[in-house]
C-alpha cells in the first residue's frame, strides 16, 4: 500500500500536460429547428459527423500530450552516460588502454557501412580504398585515425593531397586532388630510359606505363646534372617556361613544343613538334625570353611565305646580345 501511494504520488508530480490543449469543450452543442425536409436532414447528419470528428481529435491530443514522462528512465541514461564517460578516462590512466580500445571497436553501431570516394580520375577508387586500410562492417569509426589513413593515402602515385571525415555514425568521406602533369622527365637507362610525369612543383611523381597519356613536352639532359644548386636552378627556369607555355599563345601553344632539352652547362634548348631547327634559351631570364620569342614568331607567321621561312630556318639564339634574338636561316653562313 505504502509503495503505491508513493508511486501515484510520484506520478502526479512527474506528470505535466502540454499546454495548449488542456482546456478543450467537453461537449459540441447544435442547435437549430429540427425539421422533417432532406435538406435540414442532411444538415444535422454532417454536422453531427464533425462533432464526431472534433471529439476523436480531442481524446488524440489528451491522450498524446497527458502521457507522464518517465524522468526515471531519462535519468538512468543521463547517469549511464556520465559513467561511462568518467569510467573510460579512468580505465585508460589505469592500464586499461587496450581493454578499452577493444570495447569500443567491439559497438557495431559506429562500425563503418559505407565508404564514398571522390575526386578520382587518373587513380581507381580500389587502390584508394586499399591504400587507407579501412575494412567495411570491421572498422569502428570511433577509433578510426583519420590522420594516419590520409599518409597512407598520399603515399598514393597521383595524389597530390587527400582529406578523410568521419560522417557519423557509420560513415568514412575519402576526398582526393590528383596531380596534374605539365611534362616528362626523361632518365637515361636501358631501353632507351625511363620516362616519369613531371608535376608543376618540379617533383616526379609517377613512371610512365605503356599506352599511357605522353602528350607532354619532355625534359631531357636535366638528371645528367650532377652539380645540385644548377640542376635546381635549370629545373626553376624549365618550370618558369612550361607555366607561361600553358598560357597558350596561339604562336606558341603547348602542345606545340616538342622538347625542352638541358645542356651539362645548364642551358636550356626548346625544340618544336612542326619544325625540327632548336631555339637557344641559354642559362636564366627565361621569362623574358619566352616573350621575345613570341614577338619573333608573331613576325615571322606575318609573312605571306611564313612556312617557307620557317622552314629554312637552321636555329634561333634567344641569348645573342641582352635584348637581341638571333634568327639563323639555312645557307646565311
Amino acid at each position: 500500500m505504502l509503495f503505491t501511494r508513493i508511486k501515484k504520488t510520484l506520478v502526479s508530480i512527474f506528470r505535466k500536460k502540454k499546454k495548449g490543449y488542456a482546456t478543450f469543450a467537453n461537449d459540441l452543442h447544435i442547435r437549430g429547428a429540427v425539421a422533417e425536409t432532406r435538406p435540414y436532414k442532411n444538415r444535422l447528419h454532417r454536422l453531427a459527423n464533425i462533432r464526431q470528428r472534433i471529439l476523436s481529435k480531442k481524446t488524440e491530443f489528451q491522450e498524446e500530450y497527458s502521457r507522464p514522462v518517465d524522468r526515471v528512465k531519462m535519468y538512468a541514461r543521463f547517469g549511464a552516460l556520465i559513467l561511462m564517460l568518467t569510467a573510460l578516462p579512468l580505465a585508460w590512466l589505469f592500464g586499461g588502454g587496450e581493454k578499452v580500445l577493444q570495447g569500443l571497436q567491439s559497438i557495431a553501431f559506429f562500425r563503418v557501412g559505407k565508404i564514398e570516394i571522390t575526386g578520382c580520375t587518373a587513380v581507381p577508387k580500389e587502390k584508394i580504398l586499399n591504400a587507407s586500410g579501412i575494412i567495411l562492417h570491421q572498422t569502428n569509426l570511433l577509433t578510426l585515425d583519420s590522420k594516419q589513413i590520409e599518409a597512407r593515402i598520399a603515399a598514393v602515385p597521383w595524389v597530390a593531397r587527400t582529406e578523410v571525415k568521419r560522417n557519423w555514425p557509420a560513415k568514412v568521406q575519402i576526398s582526393i586532388i590528383e596531380n596534374a602533369p605539365v611534362a616528362l622527365l626523361h632518365s637515361p637507362g636501358v631501353e632507351g630510359g625511363e620516362l616519369q610525369y613531371l608535376d608543376n612543383n618540379g617533383i616526379a611523381f609517377s613512371s610512365v606505363n605503356l599506352g599511357a597519356d605522353i602528350d607532354f613536352p619532355i625534359v631531357t639532359g636535366l638528371t645528367e646534372i650532377t652539380d645540385l644548386p644548377l640542376k635546381e636552378k635549370v629545373l626553376a627556369e624549365i618550370l618558369t617556361f612550361l607555366r607561361k607555355v600553358r598560357d597558350n599563345d596561339p604562336h606558341l601553344p603547348a602542345h606545340s613544343v616538342s622538347e625542352l632539352h638541358v645542356t651539362k652547362s645548364g642551358e636550356m634548348v626548346v625544340y618544336l613538334v612542326e619544325y625540327p631547327f632548336p631555339i637557344f634559351f641559354g642559362n636564366g631570364s627565361t621569362k623574358q625570353k619566352y616573350s621575345r620569342l613570341i614577338q619573333v614568331l608573331r613576325a615571322l607567321y606575318k609573312k605571306q611565305n611564313a612556312k617557307e621561312m620557317l622552314s629554312q630556318i637552321e636555329y634561333i639564339q634567344m641569348d645573342y646580345l641582352n635584348d637581341k634574338v638571333l634568327v639563323v636561316e639555312s645557307g646565311s653562313g
